[in-house]
């Protein structure tokens, strides 16, 4: 059982270690928040095009010509572009 504590103007829940570690975030983690019927429900903020990449592989594997535009990389797409 967890209680609400003060944390300056705010409240809020005190999770222990072994509860965060069993949901995979760490520090660094963003959480998203949601009030649904049965109460509160933390989650992990998913990135933008979060596994499109592994999505778009198996139809590239099966074209005939995976790449119909041709190679037009820039130094953006090699050493900033994040998926």
């Amino acid at each position: 059982m967890f209680h609400l504590v003060h944390i300056g103007n705010s409240l809020g829940v005190r999770i222990p270690k072994a509860v965060i570690q069993q949901a995979g975030f760490n520090k660094d983690t963003d959480l998203v928040f949601k009030v649904t019927q049965e109460g509160l429900l933390i989650s992990p903020k998913k990135q933008v095009r979060e596994g499109w990449e592994n999505k778009f592989k198996p139809s590239k594997q099966k074209s005939k010509n995976p790449s119909l535009l041709g190679e037009f990389s820039n130094e953006f797409d090699k050493d900033e572009w994040k998926w």
